[in-house]
Order: structure tokens, then sequence, then C-alpha cells
């Protein structure tokens, strides 16, 4: 495969709309960040568009054999980036004590086995409940965190198996960028109204409304940007694109610049520490960098519901050694809706739920060699091969244990 990286430059806010319905007189609702398929179609729109230009590909419009070979290209993201660092949606295991104003505590969500006695109501023969730390003593306000952490920030937390002596990051009260988080983009509010053609005026009672994410950043005058990395085979003609063009992005045809990186923006190979950590690692933890696409629900359909086993859809089949896990728990946040229009069929897109991005998946190795998964960093686990192409379900990969102070039986993390 042939491999490069993009960055988008949003000229205007970018409006990533939810699923519900959109028309006059109703308010648009934006999503907190673009899903990886509005990405996808935009890098290849204006891929195919770049091609068409230079006389290279059909001139008369994307015919089938164009959509086929523009649908075979992956392209991988959004992902946040600022000052050429990535940044990752912030895990859902984690859990930081507000202390008014002293010094924060934080707490790790882990697995906690079963004891005599005791039972539970999870789904699919799940027997160990992902648990707040037995260290909360008291109920106790959950500060708020930054949305987004850096690769450094986020490689400390996935090295980190039980949550201590770790410092979650967060953003400044005035708004401003740290190196280790990002919040959430502003989302910029505008009302429209349509205009009559023949006489040039607002047409009444045609009001409606946009909200985009504002990438902008206080003393950051390149703001947030968005990396891509886009994979091709040699025998596809929309191998090795090299971009360096406007386009739109989203809805609402917002202006966007494409570029081609020079450098791989740090981030998207596998971190040193968290080579090393996996490396003699028996409880592995999956946390998803983009939302995915799995036809069991929050279940990946690689994952076997009797036995909860399976190897990760990342792993070609042609593995020499393939990597087995069995699922023990879950952090898994509510589903999001994940629609669209289908320019190829001329109709709307059936609604599907998607695990969204930060969702934690807690395993134990039950074959197979854990370090091979930092070569599967950043790459996708959803189900079918379409949804992989369009980057949905990239992953990152760490460790686990379990609480040491709660004389659980359950395996530990070996040094």
């Amino acid at each position: 495969m042939n491999v490069s990286y993009i960055t988008l430059r949003p000229h205007d806010p970018v409006i990533a709309r939810d699923g519900r319905p959109f028309s006059a007189g109703i308010r648009m609702k934006s999503l907190d960040w673009p899903y990886p398929s509005v990405l996808a179609g935009s890098v290849r729109t204006a891929l195919g568009k770049m091609k068409m230009s230079s006389g290279s590909a059909n001139q008369s419009a994307f015919g089938q054999p164009e959509v086929a070979a523009l649908k075979d290209v992956v392209v991988h993201g959004p992902l946040p980036l600022v000052s050429n660092t990535l940044y990752f949606p912030a895990p859902k295991d984690i859990l930081v004590k507000d202390s008014d104003g002293k010094c924060d505590e934080t707490y790790a969500i882990r697995p906690s086995p079963l004891e005599e006695g005791e039972g539970c109501d999870l789904p699919d023969g799940l027997q160990q409940p992902p648990m707040l730390s037995s260290r909360a003593q008291d109920e106790f306000k959950p500060a708020a965190i930054a949305s987004f952490w850096s690769v450094d920030t986020m490689a400390s937390w996935l090295v980190n198996p039980d949550g201590l002596r770790f410092e979650a990051p967060k953003v400044s009260d005035n708004g401003e960028k740290i190196p280790e988080g990002l919040d959430q983009p502003c989302k910029d509010s505008r009302f429209h109204s349509e205009i009559n053609r023949d006489r040039g005026v607002a047409e009444d009672s045609r009001l409606f409304e946009t909200i985009g994410l504002d990438l902008s950043l206080k003393n950051n005058p390149e703001g947030i940007r968005l990396s891509a990395r886009i994979e091709t085979e040699a025998r596809n003609h929309y191998a090795n694109p090299e971009f360096g063009t406007f386009g739109a992005f989203g809805g609402e045809r917002r202006l966007t610049y494409f570029k081609t990186d020079s450098d791989r923006p740090d981030g998207w190979e596998c971190p040193g520490k968290v080579v090393n950590a996996l490396k003699s690692a028996t409880l592995i933890r999956m946390i998803l960098a983009t939302p995915a696409v799995f036809y069991q629900g929050w279940l990946p359909g690689w994952i076997d519901k009797k036995t909860l086993t399976g190897t990760p859809t990342c792993i070609p089949d042609n593995s020499a050694e393939k990597i087995c896990l069995k699922l023990d728990s879950a952090c898994v946040d509510r589903w999001k809706p994940l629609s669209g229009f289908n320019l190829e069929d001329g109709k709307p897109k059936a609604l599907r739920r998607v695990v969204p991005a930060g969702s934690v998946y807690f395993f134990e190795i039950e074959s197979g060699k854990s370090s091979d998964l930092a070569q599967y960093w950043l790459q996708p686990v959803s189900d079918t091969l379409q949804d992989r192409k369009d980057g949905f379900g990239l992953a990152l990969w760490g460790i686990w244990d379990y609480e040491q102070n709660t004389g659980s039986t359950g395996k530990k993390q070996e040094d």
C-alpha cells in the first residue's frame, strides 16, 4: 500500500450535522467532531476532481468505474492536529475528582471480578463490570477535563495500568490551548434567509440556522487542523495523490484547503513507551480514536458472543501468528446516529448506530504476541471492509490491570 498524509485547513467553521432532519424553521444540530465518513467523502471528491481536471480520469462525470476506484481509496481520520501533533478523544475509563482548586485526584475505571454471591445484568455473559476505584470513598462531582488529549498524554494513560500517578489534562479558563489537551471546538451559530431569485429579497418565514465547529484557537494563528492518512494500492489510478487545492468539507460546502504533508505528523506511529509496554502485556486495552461501526451494536462483530473471543479485523488473515483476544469488560458511551446522503444511489443513507470515539474495551491475551499489536496502532477495527476504508474504528492499544488493593483474584499485569 502507498501511504501519504494530508492536512485539512478549514477556512470557515465546519458544518458537521447529526442525523436529525433539517429544513426551513428547524434548527440544525451539530456533532462535536466530524465523522470519518465526512472526511472520506470530501477527500475522495477532491481527489476525483483533481484527476478530472488533469485529464487523467473520465471527463464526463464520476461514472461507476471512477466511483469504485475512489471508494477503494482508504481514508483514515479526521484527527485534530495542532503544531504537527495529533490529539485523540478523551477515553471513557477515567474520572477526575473536582477538589475545589486543590490538586485533583484521578480515578481509573477498571473491570472488577464478581465475588461469591454477587451478580450483574451485563449483556452477553460479561461478568466483570467496570467499576470506579475503591480509592474513591465518597461521592464527588467529576471535574471537567480536556476533550482531546495529545499523543504523548494519551500514550502515558495507555501505559498506566491502574490510573495512579496520572494527571488528566485540562484547558485553561480563558480558552487557550495547553500542550496536553484541547477542549471541544466552539459552535458558531448563523441564521440565514432564503432569497427570492427573481426579486432578490428575503422570502417570508424562510429562516434557517446553521451551526458550525469553530476550529480557531487563541494565541495560535493556525488553529486546529484535521489530519488524515491516505492509503492506495499501486494498481489504483488514484495512487500517490498529491493535494494542494481548495475544496468543500462538510455541509453547506464550507471552503477547506487540502494539502499533502511532507512529514508524517507526530502520533500516526505507535509511541515508543506504548511499544515497550505491550511487549510483556497479558491484559490489553483498546480505545477508539474514531467512532466504530459494529453490526452487533456495542459489541465488535469479530467477538464471538458465546466465548467472547476473537481476532481484531485490523489483523490480516494471512498473519503468521494471529492474536486472539478475550473480552473482559467495556466502557462504552451511548450510541450516536450515523446517516447522510448517498450520491451514488441518489437517496438518503439508512440510519446506523455507531460506538462513540473514546470508548474502551478491556481484553485478555488468549494467544499470540501482544507486542504485535503495536504495528496495528490507529488501524480500523470496524466489522465491514468499506467502513474500515472510510476510517471508522481507528484503535489505540495499551495495557491495564486489576486494582491492586481490592484483593481481587483476577489476573495481574506482569512486570
